[in-house]
């Protein structure tokens, strides 16, 4: 069962794929693996506060993680956090074997 903290950060999770720039910043860093903030500000053509906000959100909800070189931030996709926040909403849905589900939606 779930502990009540973990019901607070499944939503938080999920909240972080809900907006169209975040779901492009995952997509850029599913190309290049990891990137700057300012590589992503360039790429993006957004402004560096406005991109930091987004990155925050996606910190909070554990989709990316951050690490510091100098005064560079780089920034990673968190896959094992979200493969782990994804069994979390498979057990709170019930789902027990995710290949046979897809197998009875025909996905």
């Amino acid at each position: 069962m779930f502990l009540p903290s973990q019901r607070h950060e499944l939503p938080d999770h999920f909240l972080a794929f809900a907006n169209p720039t975040r779901l492009r910043i995952l997509q850029r860093l599913g190309e290049v693996g990891e990137e700057s903030v300012n590589d992503l500000v360039a790429h993006l053509r957004m402004s560096q506060p406005r991109i930091s906000w987004h990155l925050r959100m996606l910190r909070v909800g554990g989709v990316i993680r951050t690490r510091r070189e100098g005064r560079q931030v780089y920034c990673s996709l968190d896959v094992e956090n979200i493969a782990r926040e994804r069994r979390q909403l498979d057990e709170l849905l019930g789902i027990k074997d995710r290949t046979k589900t897809r197998t009875e939606v025909g996905a």
